[in-house]
């Protein structure tokens, strides 16, 4: 017998991932450190997280849609002791932006010389990093959810045996 919910996933199905993607950016991307010339710079806090995120399933291939917001808080220390505090943000990150379309934004507070040069670490070093995991996000999100909206050919069953042709009375 073949599956009558989704006959050989041909059918639209998709899930809402936002609750799991902002675990996700959470986790991924709080604690990540870099140093450099005897600074440190760290993401310290997802402070914004907001748009949409599905794993989708139409004809049986599995796709991503999301665009999102991220807003992180960044702390850095200079090597003199002296501390900064700024954000780092992704305007968009969406499923069809090629990698180098990301454009992370990173503002400092309180700004002079020194404050400056933590931000420009924070900007040359630290945002790659960031920008290399985000387009890993996909490949993760169908990973993570991937089974939930496609069904695996070995589940599927077999189909129903044809029905024998009835004869019209005449």
């Amino acid at each position: 017998m073949s599956n009558w919910k989704n006959v050989n996933n041909w059918h639209w199905v998709d899930k809402n991932c936002m609750p799991w993607a902002k675990t996700y950016f959470k986790d991924k991307f709080e604690g990540l450190q870099v140093e450099s010339a005897g600074h440190t710079v760290s993401i310290t806090k997802l402070d914004e997280c907001t748009g949409d995120v599905e794993v989708c399933q139409r004809k049986g291939k599995i796709i991503t849609i999301y665009d999102v917001v991220l807003k992180y808080t960044w702390q850095g220390v200079a090597a003199d002791g002296t501390t900064a505090t700024g954000t780092l943000h992704y305007p968009e990150v969406a499923h069809d932006m090629d990698d180098d379309e990301l454009q992370p934004q990173v503002t400092v507070q309180e700004e002079d010389t020194l404050r400056r040069s933590l931000r420009d670490i924070v900007k040359k070093q630290l945002a790659p990093l960031v920008s290399e995991q985000l387009v890993q996000f996909h490949k993760d999100l169908i990973h993570a959810h991937g089974t939930d909206v496609h069904i695996a050919a070995d589940k599927l069953g077999t189909a129903a045996p044809p029905r024998e042709a009835t004869p019209v009375a005449k």
